[in-house]
């Protein structure tokens, strides 16, 4: 059961409970209508960042975490009044172009962390590190859920993903595409690698539950305290930019992502009824989510353990996706466990950010004394390091891989050129067979289980042969080149 953020009330109570249940001193207590920042053309660019900061919060923690009555409530308050100024440049507005970008810059995102995490686990040498290779398998493996479940996404609302093309590509060195000050990189398994798979994801709130067994209080809901740098008059692209700004953690790019989504939502419900939702029900089905149910990618069509695979017909099902996503990577219900506890270490999952934690500190989480740590509401800071019992790591057992190979490093070597350009082959052919499936071709996804047995082998092929004084060669994962 995920955390209840706020209580149940009365309608004519409800603005005043939901901005008091955020963090004090980062939104006004007068922020505009939700009507009013969607429908307003002549509002000010103070109402505007107020509102938006306001309302993209609130309906974004209302229905990620399933406050559906309190939603209801939320948007009753909010699209109570008739629209008495339309802005028809939103109305008109083509939201394909926007949630394209939105959505494939998702599936990059999360293409991005899968060759860094692959590198690391091929390069601990057969036999040693155990316990850190299934963590990192695991987050490995659940990282490639959450991209196909990006493409559920868009599926549903009629928008054709893309994995397989150059474009798709992730090129290393690089940062993730949001407000991060870190590069990410195909590095061999060393200390600095698995502080980086931290980096990568960091929760988006400070604290978390302390991790015992027995529910604790609520915390409060934190708010980003970036401000606006630019913005001229508000629009759907300046919105975009705002948001973004404040968009530094996975997480956060997500409820980006869903503001929009139910933003759009809401206002294709308008143009087909001419009144506002009131409810969740109105909300849920038809309006943007037109597209083929025949391409989603259901459970019983995914090869991989580890998490959740949720098709998407609907809003709701882009409620499951991101909370299945978001929980996995940051933890869910301000904690440091997985949404499902399936089997894991001492019988739970930890999200990802505290797995590597585990693996860069050591210890396990669970069984640690944590009272040093804990405030007066039982939350601790993410930062708190695991003194559970000893995850023994042998940092030295690892192959001393070049950081982020590149093919033309291998120039000079014909032998190594060759196993490169395979093993690029190889990972093309496993990224064609997820593109296939979410094109409505769901029997082709079980080949990239043949493809990442073999992915294995190949890197390892490169991983142990020297490439000069200093280190090994490595994989690339750049596209094939002809």
């Amino acid at each position: 059961m995920r955390q209840k953020l706020i209580n149940k009330t009365e309608p004519q109570e409800n603005n005043n409970l939901l901005r008091s249940s955020l963090a004090k001193n980062t939104i006004t207590e007068e922020a505009i209508s939700l009507q009013s920042l969607l429908f307003d053309s002549k509002i000010s660019k103070e109402d505007w960042t107020e509102g938006l900061k306001y309302h993209s919060k609130t309906l974004t923690n209302l229905l990620l975490n399933n406050q559906i009555d309190q939603f209801n409530t939320y948007l009753q308050s909010q699209f109570g009044k008739e629209i008495s100024q339309i802005s028809h440049a939103l109305t008109d507005l083509d939201y394909l172009p926007i949630l394209q970008d939105l959505l494939q810059t998702a599936i990059l995102i999360e293409h991005s962390t899968i060759p860094p995490y692959l590198t690391a686990l091929y390069s601990i040498k057969d036999g040693t590190n155990v316990l850190a290779s299934q963590i990192i398998r695991s987050v490995a493996v659940e990282e490639m859920l959450h991209m196909i479940m990006v493409c559920n996404v868009m599926n549903a609302v009629n928008i054709q993903p893309s994995v397989n093309q150059p474009q798709n590509y992730p090129t290393y060195p690089m940062k993730l595409p949001m407000n991060v000050d870190f590069f990410v990189g195909l590095e061999t398994f060393s200390i600095n690698s698995i502080a980086t798979f931290i980096a990568i994801e960091s929760p988006t709130n400070p604290l978390v539950k302390a991790p015992i067994f027995k529910h604790l209080s609520d915390s409060s809901i934190l708010l980003s305290r970036k401000t606006l740098r630019e913005n001229n008059f508000w629009t759907l692209e300046n919105m975009k930019n705002f948001m973004m700004q404040n968009a530094h953690t996975i997480g956060e790019y997500y409820d980006v992502v869903f503001f929009y989504i139910t933003v759009f939502q809401i206002i294709a419900y308008y143009k087909e009824h001419g009144t506002l939702p009131q409810n969740f029900v109105e909300l849920n089905k038809g309006g943007i989510f037109i597209g083929d149910p025949a391409k989603q990618i259901r459970p019983e069509q995914y090869y991989g353990s580890g998490g959740k695979l949720y098709p998407v017909e609907a809003l709701e099902g882009v409620i499951l996706v991101f909370q299945e996503i978001k929980g996995q990577g940051e933890g869910a219900d301000d904690s440091i466990f997985d949404i499902d506890a399936s089997q894991f270490e001492e019988g739970v999952e930890l999200a990802h950010f505290f797995r590597f934690k585990e693996v860069f500190h050591e210890h396990f989480y669970v069984g640690g004394d944590y009272r040093p740590f804990i405030d007066e509401n039982g939350m601790m800071p993410v930062t708190t390091p695991p003194v559970g019992k000893p995850l023994p790591v042998d940092w030295s057992a690892a192959y001393p891989m070049k950081p982020n190979p590149k093919i033309a490093d291998y120039q000079s070597n014909p032998s190594l050129l060759e196993q490169g350009k395979e093993f690029n082959i190889t990972y093309k052919k496993l990224l064609d067979a997820i593109q296939a499936a979410v094109e409505g071709n769901a029997e082709e996804l079980p080949k990239s289980i043949m493809y990442m047995y073999a992915l294995k082998e190949q890197a390892i092929g490169l991983m142990s042969q020297p490439l000069d004084s200093q280190y090994n060669a490595g994989p690339t994962f750049e596209f094939p080149s002809n």
